[in-house]
């Protein structure tokens, strides 16, 4: 059975969805949390909470001129954009850097 809805989280003040049903584990790390989908670890400075309801819309093509990462569509949440993540292909932002110390 899938998971529905979208965890949100923040990073660096930035909003950002994963879809529920692509998280596969869920840690605190210290002062961060680490996010596990198939691509690996990711980084979230604060876990929100899971949405049910989000309307995810595909990105419009201009967007990759700013945003030349992947994407699995944009939403809006309490009036804040967030970029929804694909979770095969996350982007940098999250990823955790081993080095860092991020978790």
């Amino acid at each position: 059975m899938t998971k529905p809805g979208y965890l949100l989280l923040k990073r660096a003040g930035v909003l950002w969805g994963i879809a529920n049903a692509a998280v596969l584990g869920l840690a605190r790390r210290g002062g961060s949390f680490e996010v596990t989908v198939d691509a690996g670890a990711l980084v979230a400075d604060e876990i929100l909470g899971v949405v049910e309801d989000l309307p995810v819309r595909p990105a419009a093509p201009v967007v990759r001129r700013f945003w030349p990462e992947a994407s699995a569509g944009v939403a809006v949440h309490e009036e804040v954009p967030l970029v929804v993540v694909d979770p095969g292909r996350p982007p940098r932002a999250l990823q955790l850097e081993e080095s860092s110390g991020d978790c």
